[in-house]
């Protein structure tokens, strides 16, 4: 008896309902920190949220973007980054 569970190989399309990962090297690069700095933040708890998959360590942009938003600076300048970052840098 093959059942079409919720959660069943057969239900499954193919789809990740996720924004891409990143690896550290992909965040570093985004970030311009270094290894030892991403690190740093996911030992004290004050980075973005990480995946541990295997033996990778994976970031959802998604999360990397909100973590990003919860350290904006506000004023003037950071309304001027912001405009920025609309107009198309790269992510």
């Amino acid at each position: 008896m093959n059942e079409n569970r919720p959660g069943s190989p057969d239900e499954y399309d193919g789809r990740l309902d996720r924004t891409p990962m990143w690896t550290v090297e992909e965040l570093c690069e985004k970030l311009h920190a270094s290894p030892e700095t991403v690190r740093s933040w996911r030992k004290n708890g004050t980075g973005p949220r990480a995946y541990k998959i295997g033996r990778h360590v994976l970031f959802e942009e998604a999360d990397v973007r909100a973590w990003i938003e919860a350290h904006e600076i506000r004023g003037r300048s950071a309304s001027r980054r912001r405009g920025d970052a609309q107009h198309g840098t790269g992510w």
